[in-house]
């Protein structure tokens, strides 16, 4: 059982780091590009893609928690 929730914390801690360095990447980028060109579609579009990484990131972060908590039990 215990090797189990290892593994899945494991698999969220690196699901988490590649989500977050991806949300990272891709907000850095969007504002970059509005800062130099304004509102253009590229904006809009990285605009859209910061936000689902935003949840998916703090939903990989709660799942990482959680998997913690059950390992702590």
């Amino acid at each position: 059982m215990c090797k189990r929730i290892e593994k899945e914390i494991e698999f969220y801690k690196d699901l988490f780091s590649k989500t977050f360095t991806a949300f990272l990447l891709t907000s850095g980028g969007t504002l970059t590009a509005y800062h130099k060109e304004g509102l253009t579609s590229f904006v809009i579009e990285g605009t859209i893609a910061s936000a689902f990484l935003l949840i998916s990131v703090l939903l990989t972060g709660y799942l990482y928690k959680r998997e913690i908590r059950k390992l702590e039990d």
